[in-house]
């Protein structure tokens, strides 16, 4: 019962939310120029919203967890201070969250490879490379960088916390 409670409580909202954003994202690639952005300036966009949401939404859910069904032994205080090294291990999907990390980031590819694909700064670049290499590269670079700056920055949180 713990794991579905934390599955619809924590997984769902987290994954739904991050993915919402994204394919919002997505979707404003595939709109006729409406100004002066470049198509990969959204991939930019999404890489930071990521590494915001994806750990403020844990934040806000552990902090709820613990008032509503007693998770941390009801202590506030518990709920925040795991929340770093949770994330901190979950690219290495030491722990649930990793499926989470991952089942949003998935869901980024079809962004960052439109966007890229139809980037007017970048498209001479990628466009050199056959059979869309380029746009693919770069896409996979933006979801590594993801990964990264979410272990990075909760790997940091985590280490302050330590001391």
């Amino acid at each position: 019962m713990r794991l579905l409670r934390q599955v619809a409580t924590n997984g769902l909202p987290v994954v739904f939310a991050v993915n919402y954003v994204s394919f919002f994202l997505f979707a404003m690639t595939k709109q006729p120029k409406a100004g002066s952005r470049d198509t990969a300036f959204f991939v930019l966009v999404d890489v930071l919203l990521r590494a915001l949401l994806f750990p403020g939404l844990h934040v806000l859910i552990y902090v709820l967890s613990a008032d509503w069904f007693g998770s941390f032994g009801g202590n506030r205080s518990t709920a925040l201070a795991v929340v770093s090294p949770t994330l901190a291990r979950s690219a290495f999907f030491e722990n649930i969250s990793g499926v989470y990390l991952y089942a949003t980031m998935i869901s980024a590819l079809p962004l960052y490879v439109s966007a890229f694909g139809r980037s007017e700064f970048l498209g001479p670049v990628v466009r050199r490379l056959p059979m869309n290499t380029g746009v693919m590269l770069l896409a996979l670079a933006a979801f590594a960088l993801s990964v990264g700056l979410i272990t990075i920055g909760a790997q940091g949180i985590a280490s302050l916390q330590a001391r």
